[in-house]
C-alpha cells in the first residue's frame, strides 16, 4: 500500500467512527430534543458556567459562528441564558437554565447507555489509541504552524 492509500485509510477510519457515532446519537436526539452539538454545549456550560461565546467555541472545538447559532437556538428554547458579565459589563456570559441542565442529564443517560460498550476496549488499547490520536494532533498542529509561517 502506497503512502497516499495509507493516509486515505487512516482518514476514512476516522470518518467511519465519526459517522457511526453521529448516526447512533441522532436516532435518540430527536426524542430528547437535542442534537449532539447542543448536548456538548450544555455539558460544557455545566462544567464551565458563565463563560463567553469564544471560550465556549474553543472548548467544544467549533467556530464562533457555528457556536453562536447553536447557542441562539438553545437560548430561544429556554435551555441557555445570556447574562452581562459582572466583571466586564460589555461582555456576555452563558449559563444553562434549569431546563437546559435537565435536558443535559437526560442526554447524558442516553449517551452513557450507547457508549458504555466502548469500555469493553482493553485499557491498554484505549490508552494506545489516545496516544496515537495525540501524535496525530501534534503532527497536524506542527504542520499547520509551518504553513502559516510561509
Amino acid at each position: 500500500m502506497d503512502s497516499q492509500e495509507q493516509i486515505h485509510e487512516l482518514l476514512y477510519s476516522f470518518r467511519q467512527v465519526h459517522l457511526s457515532f453521529y448516526h447512533l446519537f441522532s436516532k435518540d436526539a430527536g426524542a430528547l430534543g437535542a442534537t449532539w452539538i447542543q448536548y456538548q454545549v450544555l455539558r460544557t456550560l455545566r462544567e464551565h458556567p458563565d463563560i463567553g461565546l469564544t471560550e465556549l467555541a474553543d472548548l467544544i472545538l467549533i467556530g464562533n459562528s457555528t457556536t453562536c447559532g447553536v447557542v441562539d437556538r438553545l437560548v430561544k428554547a429556554g435551555m441557555v441564558e445570556r447574562k452581562r458579565s459582572e466583571t466586564d459589563r460589555r461582555s456576555i456570559t452563558l449559563r444553562n437554565t434549569q431546563e437546559g441542565d435537565e435536558l443535559r442529564k437526560r442526554a447524558e443517560v442516553v449517551c452513557n447507555d450507547f457508549l458504555e460498550p466502548l469500555l469493553h476496549i482493553r485499557e491498554e488499547d484505549r490508552r494506545h489509541l489516545l496516544d496515537t490520536h495525540q501524535q496525530i494532533i501534534d503532527i497536524l498542529t506542527h504542520k499547520g504552524r509551518e504553513r502559516s509561517t510561509l
